[in-house]
C-alpha cells in the first residue's frame, strides 16, 4: 500500500477502514493465544468456553475484510502497490483467522485436561505461545511501518517456536513410556503444543505476504530474498558441547548467510550454557548471543540438514550420518584455554575471527558453484 494518501478521499477511507480491521482481528486473535494459555495454565474451563465463544467475532471480521477487500477491487480496479496490498489483506485475515481456530483448539484440549489430575508443570506451552505472540504482534506492527526488513526478521522466530515443540514432545514421551497412564492427557498437551507450532507457521505466513507487499518479492518456500544456485537447504554447526565454537557459528551464519538458508548447531556432549565469554566477544561485534543454550544433536530436525560442518579438532566430535555435505574446520576449542583472563579471551577473539573468514570463504565457495 502506498505511503502517499489518494487524491480520492473515499478511496483512501476505504483502504485505510481496511488497514484498521485488519489490525484489530489481530489484536483478538493475539488476545485469544494470551487466553487459550491462561485457560490451560491457571486451569479455568470457564475462561477457555468464553475463548471458544469469542471465534465468533474474529469470523465476522475475516467476512467483513473480505468483502472490503472485494468491493475495492471491484470499484477502484487498483494496480501496483494497492493491489499487492489488497491481495495481501486477503491472505492475511485467512491465516488469522486460522490462527485463531487453533486457539479454539487449545481450548478445547483444555477443558478436557482439566477434568483430569494435572500431568506436569506448564513451562514450555507458556513460552511457546509468548513467541508466537511476539511473530504475530512484530508482523502487524511492520505492516502499519512499511517495514520489510522487520517483517522479514519474523523469519527467524519460526525455528524458536520449533525447538519448543521438540522439547515438549520430547518430555512428554518420557511420561508416557515411564507410565502408561499418563498416555491419554500427555497426547492432549502435545496436541496443545502443535497447535502451537501450526500457529508459529501461519505467522510465517504473515510476515512472507508482508514482505511481498513491501516489496513486490515473493519469498514464500524460500525464506530469502536472495537466489543463489548451490544454496544449502539447512546448515549444522557440530562441536563436542555446543557452548562456544558452533554457537559462535550459528550466530555468523544467521548474521551473513541469506535467510533462507536455515541454521542450527548441536554438540555431542552439549554443555549446561553457552559460554560467557564467547557471548562477550560476538556482542563486542554486534551479535547477541545471550538467548542461546546448548542443544544435542537430537533437539535437530535432520530431515532438513544437507551440509555439516564441524568445528572441532578434538576426537569426539560429533558424527550425523547420511548423504549430507561436509565440512571439517578443526578449531581450538577457546573454553580449553589457558593463561590469564585477558589471554584467555584474546583465544575466544582469534576463534571468533577464524570462525568468521571460514564462513565467507564457505559462502564464496556457493557463489561459485
Amino acid at each position: 500500500m502506498s505511503t502517499t494518501p489518494h487524491t480520492d478521499r473515499e478511496y483512501e477511507q476505504q483502504l485505510t477502514s481496511l488497514r484498521e480491521q485488519i489490525l484489530l482481528m489481530g489484536a483478538r486473535v493475539e488476545g485469544m493465544i494470551t487466553s487459550s494459555i491462561r485457560a490451560l495454565t491457571d486451569r479455568n474451563s470457564g475462561l477457555a468456553k468464553d475463548v471458544i465463544d469469542g471465534d465468533r467475532r474474529v469470523d465476522r471480521l475475516e467476512i467483513e475484510v473480505d468483502h472490503l477487500c472485494l468491493t475495492i477491487l471491484a470499484r477502484r480496479q487498483p494496480v501496483a502497490s494497492d493491489l499487492r496490498f489488497l491481495t495481501t489483506a486477503l491472505k492475511i485475515v485467512t491465516d488469522l483467522e486460522r490462527i485463531a481456530d487453533l486457539g479454539v483448539n487449545i481450548c478445547e484440549r483444555t477443558i478436557e485436561l482439566n477434568a483430569e489430575p494435572q500431568l506436569k508443570p506448564y513451562i514450555d506451552l507458556p513460552k511457546m505461545a509468548d513467541v508466537v505472540q511476539s511473530m504475530i504482534r512484530e508482523t502487524l506492527d511492520a505492516f502499519v511501518a512499511h517495514d520489510a526488513d522487520r517483517a522479514h526478521a519474523v523469519l527467524e522466530k519460526d525455528h524458536i517456536v520449533d525447538a519448543y515443540y521438540g522439547q515438549v514432545f520430547r518430555e512428554l514421551l518420557t511420561y508416557m513410556m515411564a507410565d502408561p497412564k499418563t498416555i491419554n492427557r500427555a497426547i492432549k498437551i502435545q496436541a496443545i503444543a502443535k497447535y502451537l507450532e501450526r500457529m508459529g507457521d501461519h505467522a510465517t505466513n504473515l510476515a512472507e505476504m508482508v514482505v511481498f507487499m513491501l516489496r513486490g518479492k515473493d519469498i514464500r518456500h524460500l525464506g530469502s530474498l536472495t537466489t543463489i544456485d548451490g544454496l544449502p537447504h539447512g546448515v549444522l554447526f557440530l562441536c563436542t558441547h555446543n557452548a562456544a565454537r558452533s554457537q559462535m557459528a550459528e550466530a555468523w551464519a544467521k548474521k551473513l548467510f541469506p535467510v533462507g538458508v536455515r541454521i542450527w548447531s548441536a554438540g555431542s556432549q552439549p554443555g549446561d550454557q553457552v559460554d560467557p565469554n564467547a557471548v562477550s566477544v560476538m556482542r563486542e561485534l554486534g551479535i547477541d548471543m545471550s538467548g542461546a543454550r546448548p542443544k544435542g544433536v537430537s533437539e535437530i530436525p535432520i530431515g532438513d540438514v544437507d551440509t555439516i560442518v564441524t568445528l572441532c579438532a578434538e576426537e569426539s566430535c560429533p558424527f550425523v550420518p547420511g548423504e549430507l555435505s561436509r565440512e571439517s574446520w578443526g578449531l581450538p576449542d577457546p573454553a580449553a584455554a589457558s593463561g590469564s583472563e585477558e589471554e584467555v579471551v584474546q583465544t575466544f577473539r582469534r576463534v571468533r575471527d577464524d570462525i568468521r573468514q571460514k564462513i565467507d570463504a564457505f559462502m564464496q565457495g556457493w557463489m561459485k558453484v
